[in-house]
């Protein structure tokens, strides 16, 4: 991990605890991290893209770090960490294309694809197999409704443990998705 990521994003999360997403700028972020706006923009394009990273870094994280057989395990580890994202609920309320959501229905359904065609991440290496249209398609509309369930969740509008909305959600997966990853 990049210390100075890191710091960056601390310095975000903390404005954003204590404020409103919307009046956060990155001369404050500069300023709680104690970096200048040189090195901030090495890192990050603008405040939209420290939001964004706390999504991929803690998804990238799980996947590098757990023992994930599908995306069940995944989805399970998610949910627990949606203590996370509690005092960071403000992030949610994002509109447009530069939401949170958007962000994390878009990266989740490329995370997921190269996962599944690659075996990694990045979309790196031997290709393994090729999804289908229909299958991109599927997996597109699940991403899309995944990233909502998972607001509701931390939010706390489904009244289920984390392992019974894990197994949810995996059993609304297409069958062709419902498979070991490795």
């Amino acid at each position: 991990m990049n210390n100075t990521k890191e710091r960056i994003l601390h310095a975000f999360n903390d404005l954003i605890r204590k404020g409103d997403f919307t009046s956060v700028t990155v001369f404050q972020i500069v300023r709680k991290a104690g970096i200048s706006r040189a090195t901030f923009y090495r890192h990050f394009r603008d405040k939209y893209d420290v939001m964004n990273y706390n999504y991929s870094s803690l998804l990238n994280r799980h996947i590098e770090q757990a023992q994930i057989r599908n995306l069940e395990d995944l989805f399970l580890i998610l949910l627990e960490e949606s203590g996370y994202w509690k005092p960071l609920l403000p992030l949610f309320d994002t509109e447009g294309v530069n939401s949170l959501y958007s962000f994390m229905r878009d990266y989740s359904f490329n995370t997921a694809r190269n996962l599944y065609e690659y075996g990694n991440v990045n979309g790196e290496g031997e290709q393994i197999r090729t999804m289908s249209p229909r299958e991109l398609l599927q997996l597109h509309f699940f991403t899309c409704g995944a990233a909502e369930l998972y607001e509701d969740w931390i939010r706390k509008k489904i009244p289920l443990s984390a392992r019974e909305t894990a197994s949810a959600m995996y059993e609304l997966l297409p069958a062709c998705l419902r498979q070991d990853l490795f």
